[in-house]
This record gives structure tokens, C-alpha cells and sequence, in this order.
């Protein structure tokens, strides 16, 4: 009987090595093992809060510079082993809400014609790979995200896994309808600097697609559905030079070569509305929403 619950406590401790633990390929072609330290399946009926912060109102630019839309906790909806950010025709006036700015929260009053569902994780974290597997909306004028941001005395820290908007052709003309969405930014920001490279592709609406972001002390490496699209270097003169990433750390005075993040950094995933003239142009099109599958945080095991 002891050695039956002996085989069946190995059998299952090794189904949980397997669930946690990732080997794939670098972009060098070597096998990497990753243990997953952080996740999110979005099984049951609401959102695990001890996971995930709800954002409500105006969480950034009080201006409303570039997006028009309010974030509601009911927005965050939980279905079908699927997190739905759903955007929704909501109009507000003059609602209040609060930022903080540079040292404490502000007031202010804000509208909207929109609503729409956005997540923070309540923890943050550092080198490591950052995934998301999901489904964005298709049509002029929306704008979905997957980023992870961090703040300390007044320096902002920030890669863009992917920000997805329509495209403009000729004359600043939207291409027609089958070519929107498929803009992919993928972006480094640091004390003020920005590094942005994107490229033009399949149209990402189309089905379920994985985004997957490495980010280590020298470098950092955008994915998608397990495809290199971008390699953004620390350091001048290290490009093709993976390896010796210990020879430029040692180096104080190595420049760099791109805004490279340092801090912590939370989770973030929404989407949003632009505005007039960018905005959507079809009375009819919403509700839209981005559907999450998962989102999953590794750490490398040297």
C-alpha cells in the first residue's frame, strides 16, 4: 500500500513539474528551461483578484490625449476559460476620478463615449519571459495592449509586448477592413527614451495567437506563435554578441545602446478607443472584446 502511494505521489508531483516547467528552443537553437512562477488560466466564473487589480475610471493621461474610454470592474469579465476585456458604447460626463501624479493622487473630471476592461497584476516582476495568449478585436479606431510598466522617483520603465491599431496608407488614408490590426509595436521605454520597432503581418483578428517577451539584463526579444520578430540590444557593439553578455556588464562605462528598463515591472493587458477621427466609423460595432486564453510569467533555470 506504501509503495502504491509512494508511485502515486511521484506520478503526481512529476504532472506538476510538467505543468510548470517549459523547455524551448533560444533563438540560438539551444534548448532553455523555464519554471513558470507566475499564471493565469482564467478558469471559473470572476477574475482572481488575489492575482489581478481591476482598473476603474482613468488610470493614466488626464489629458485623453490620444484614447477616449472608461474603465468599468464589470468590463473584466470571466467565461469560458477566457478573460473578456469587453468594450462597450458607454457615454460619461464630467465623472470624476484620480491619478497619481508625481507625488500624490490628483483630481479630475473626465468623459467618455466608451467603456472598456483593463488589468494590473498586483505583483511585479523582473528579467524573465512574460506570455499572453489571446484574440483581439478587429475594427478602425480600437487599440489593444499586453505591456508591462514600472515607476520609481519619477522614471518610467516600459516594454510593449504588443500594441495593436489600424494602419494608415497613402494619404493617411485606413487601409480597408482586411488589413486593419495588423500593426505590431513592439517598444522599450526608459527615462523618457523609446526604442520601437514593428512590422506588418497576418491579420492578428483572425484567431488566437501567442505574444511571448524575453527580457534579460542584455537584451530582450519579441515572439510570435514561437517566431523571432525583433532583438533590441543593451549595449553598443553587442548585437550578434549573445553570449558575452558577462563581458559588458563588467564594462561601467559600455554605452548603451537603446532606453533599456531596469525595474520590476507590473503586468498590464486592455483595450481601448481612440479618438475622432480615429476613432471606430459603425454605429453598430459593439460590443468588441479582447479574449485572454492566458497569461503566464517564467522564470529562466540556469
Amino acid at each position: 500500500m506504501r509503495t502504491l502511494i509512494t508511485s502515486l505521489l511521484v506520478a503526481a508531483a512529476s504532472v506538476a513539474f510538467a505543468q510548470d516547467t517549459l523547455v524551448r528552443k533560444n533563438s540560438a537553437g539551444e534548448n532553455e528551461k523555464w519554471v513558470m512562477s507566475f499564471g493565469d488560466d482564467f478558469e471559473g466564473t470572476k477574475l482572481d483578484e488575489s492575482k489581478w487589480r481591476i482598473i476603474e475610471g482613468i488610470p493614466r493621461d488626464p489629458m485623453q490625449g490620444s484614447n477616449y474610454v472608461w474603465y468599468l470592474r464589470e468590463n473584466a469579465e470571466v467565461s469560458q476559460g477566457l478573460l473578456k476585456l469587453v468594450l462597450k458604447n458607454d457615454t460619461m460626463i464630467d465623472r470624476p476620478y484620480e491619478i497619481w501624479i508625481k507625488d500624490g493622487m490628483k483630481p479630475f473630471k473626465g468623459n467618455a463615449t466608451h467603456s472598456s476592461g483593463e488589468i494590473n497584476s498586483r505583483e511585479s516582476f523582473g528579467f524573465g519571459m512574460y506570455e499572453i495568449r489571446c484574440r483581439i478585436p478587429k475594427s478602425k479606431g480600437l487599440n489593444s495592449a499586453f505591456w508591462m510598466y514600472g515607476e520609481k522617483d519619477g522614471v518610467n520603465n516600459e516594454i510593449d509586448v504588443f500594441e495593436y491599431w489600424d494602419v494608415k496608407g497613402p494619404l493617411k488614408m485606413f487601409y480597408s477592413e482586411k488589413r486593419l490590426s495588423k500593426w505590431h509595436n513592439m517598444t522599450a521605454h526608459y527615462k523618457g527614451g523609446m526604442s520601437i520597432e514593428g512590422y506588418l503581418g497576418e491579420d492578428i483578428s483572425e484567431g488566437f495567437h501567442t505574444f511571448t517577451c524575453i527580457w534579460d539584463e542584455c537584451k530582450i526579444e519579441w515572439w510570435v506563435d514561437g517566431d523571432l520578430k525583433r532583438t533590441m540590444y543593451r549595449y553598443k557593439g553587442m548585437k550578434g554578441r549573445a553570449k558575452q553578455c558577462a563581458d559588458f556588464l563588467k564594462r561601467k562605462k559600455n554605452p548603451e545602446e537603446t532606453p533599456f528598463p531596469r525595474d520590476p515591472m507590473q503586468i498590464i493587458t486592455n483595450v481601448s478607443v481612440k479618438k475622432t477621427p480615429d476613432g471606430p466609423d459603425k454605429p453598430n460595432l459593439f460590443p468588441q472584446s479582447m479574449d485572454i486564453d492566458y497569461i503566464r510569467y517564467y522564470k529562466k533555470v540556469e
